[in-house]
C-alpha cells in the first residue's frame, strides 16, 4: 500500500512520470562527443586478405571536412603498416566523374580495398547541460534532493539551476570497405557523430574513430 506521502505525491503530480516518459521518447541527449561505431560487421567464413593499399573515399558535400578526414586517414593507416591514398588527391571532382570512369580510375589506381565512408542522414538531439557533476559517480543536481522543488521542474519542463538545453546534430554515415579485384565487401558499419563547426577537429576524430575500430576488428594491423 502506498505510503500518505506517495498518495500526496501521486495526486498533486500526475502527469510527471508520463511528461518524463515523453521526454525521454522525444529527446534524447548525446553525453559524449566526436564519433562513435553504432553498429559494425566484419566478414566471416574465410581469412582477412592482407591490405597495403587502401583508398579512402569520404564522400561529403564539405570538401574541408573530407579533406581533413582523408588527410588523418592517410597518417594512422600508415602508422598501422598501411598506404592510405586520399581520393581527393587522386579522383576528380564528383561533377566531373561519371560511374563509369570511377570505376576505371579505382582499377587503374592499383588498390587492394577501398573504404567509402558516406553520410546517410542527419537528427537534432536535446541535451541538459550543467544538470550533473563529472566524476565516477553519479551526484543529483541541486533542485533534485527534494521532491516538490524537482516535481514542479519536472512539471514546467523547465531546466535545473545552473544548467540550459541545447540542441546538437548528430549526423549518422555509413563505411564499408571492399576488396578491389572481386568488389566483395569485408568490413561495415555505422557511426554517429555530434557535428562541429570545427571541420579539422570533426574530419581528424571521425578518421580515428575508424582506424582505431579496423585495428580492433584486425582488418588491418594483424600482421
Amino acid at each position: 500500500m502506498p505510503s500518505t506521502v506517495e498518495k500526496i505525491a501521486l495526486v498533486r503530480c500526475p502527469f510527471v512520470f508520463l511528461a518524463f516518459a515523453a521526454i525521454l521518447a522525444f529527446t534524447t541527449s548525446p553525453s559524449w562527443a566526436g564519433t562513435k561505431i553504432v553498429h559494425r560487421w566484419v566478414l566471416t567464413g574465410e581469412p582477412m586478405p592482407k591490405l597495403e593499399r587502401i583508398l579512402v573515399m569520404a564522400i561529403l558535400e564539405n570538401y574541408l571536412i573530407r579533406q581533413e578526414l582523408e588527410d588523418e586517414m592517410e597518417v594512422l593507416l600508415d602508422k598501422s603498416g598501411v598506404t592510405g591514398i586520399k581520393s581527393h588527391m587522386v579522383l576528380p571532382p564528383r561533377d566531373e566523374l561519371a560511374e563509369g570512369e570511377l570505376k576505371e580510375h579505382i582499377k587503374q589506381g592499383d588498390f587492394d580495398a577501398v573504404l567509402v565512408i558516406r553520410p546517410i542522414s542527419e537528427r537534432i538531439e536535446t541535451e541538459e547541460v550543467g544538470a550533473s557533476f563529472a566524476g565516477p559517480y553519479y551526484v543529483p543536481p541541486p533542485g533534485y534532493y527534494n521532491l516538490w522543488p524537482y516535481c514542479h521542474l519536472a512539471w514546467s519542463q523547465a531546466s535545473v539551476t545552473g544548467s540550459y538545453f541545447q540542441e546538437n546534430t548528430v549526423v549518422h554515415a555509413q563505411f564499408n570497405l571492399y576488396r578491389t579485384k572481386d568488389e566483395k565487401l569485408l568490413w561495415s558499419g555505422e557511426t554517429d557523430t555530434v557535428y562541429s563547426k570545427d571541420f579539422k577537429k570533426l574530419g581528424r576524430e571521425y578518421a580515428r574513430a575508424i582506424v582505431k575500430q579496423l585495428k580492433k576488428d584486425k582488418v588491418i594491423g594483424n600482421r
